[in-house]
């Protein structure tokens, strides 16, 4: 795997918390404050390894630990470099080694409100709620305007079930980011869990309208519809997913489970089969759903 990879995580994905780190909040972090020093500092970084993006997961992660100990006194490039290990280090799974990596960018500035949001990231990781909470909370005092720092916080609230807190946060999202696909997914996650589908509907409808051709949007609303007992909708639904996605495991299995209470029991088991085949332990996704 190629370093590069990174920059293809976006915090636009759709996301769940326990994701929310590797689905790329934290390479955001990194990609969105880009590094604004002197022109000779920015030669530095063009031509350093540690931030070509061309290099591997190992070779960027040695190359910016040799980038650190020759000593550079630039500290927004040392963030920097140390931010490129962390990320490179939780892809690898090693958050508690990541961790390190972005408690020394915190200690280089206090005042950078990325490196808190960063390492809230890995705290939820962790499944460390309370101290991701916190970290975001000074995020946010420090920079009140990013829309991504209030959607970690409400994905972290969600997680912890704090359902009134996690949508305060997941509003302000939406509101600051109109036009990010994540704001509406997770909301409508949200309200899913809140048992309040009609919002739910209309948030994964949103999606739809934003992102038409990815099967995602469509999975989601037809779940919503399975729990309203719409069939009718919910039909629909998985077919145009499996249209762009033939074997989306979830999608397979709604189309089973519509095709089965709708009184098709052979055709319903075929996919319900095929679903499994696909991907083991997919019925256990589908009842975390709501869905019995």
């Amino acid at each position: 795997m190629r370093i590069r990879a990174f920059r293809n995580f976006s915090a636009s994905a759709a996301l769940s918390v326990s994701a929310a780190l590797s689905a790329g909040l934290l390479a955001t972090a990194l990609i969105a404050a880009p590094v604004a020093s002197p022109a000779a500092a920015m030669d530095d970084a063009a031509s350093d390894p540690c931030f070509d993006g061309k290099l591997s997961i190992k070779e960027v992660l040695d190359a910016c630990q040799a980038f650190i100990d020759n000593g550079n006194d630039d500290k927004k490039l040392l963030i920097r470099a140390h931010s490129v290990r962390a990320m490179g280090l939780s892809a690898t799974g090693d958050i508690d080694a990541a961790m390190v990596e972005i408690n020394a960018a915190v200690d280089i500035d206090p005042k950078r409100a990325n490196s808190y949001f960063m390492r809230a990231a890995a705290y939820d990781a962790k499944k460390d709620y309370d101290k991701a909470v916190a970290d975001l909370d000074t995020a946010i005092e420090l920079k009140d305007d990013d829309a991504d720092y209030y959607l970690l916080r409400g994905l972290v609230y969600s997680h912890k079930n704090e359902y009134d807190a996690a949508l305060d946060d997941l509003n302000k999202k939406v509101a600051l980011d109109p036009k990010a696909i994540n704001g509406y997914a997770s909301r409508g996650e949200l309200y899913r869990k809140r048992k309040e589908y009609d919002n739910s509907v209309a948030d994964y409808t949103k999606v739809i309208e934003l992102d038409p051709e990815t099967a995602k949007g469509y999975v989601d609303r037809g779940w919503v519809y399975v729990l309203q007992d719409d069939l009718d909708k919910a039909g629909p639904d998985f077919d145009t997913a499996l249209k762009i996605q033939g074997n989306n495991a979830l999608a397979l299995v709604g189309r089973g489970v519509v095709k089965s209470r709708s009184g098709d029991p052979t055709d319903g088991s075929a996919d319900l089969r095929m679903a499994e085949k696909l991907e083991p332990g997919i019925f256990e996704q589908v009842r975390a759903l709501g869905v019995k």
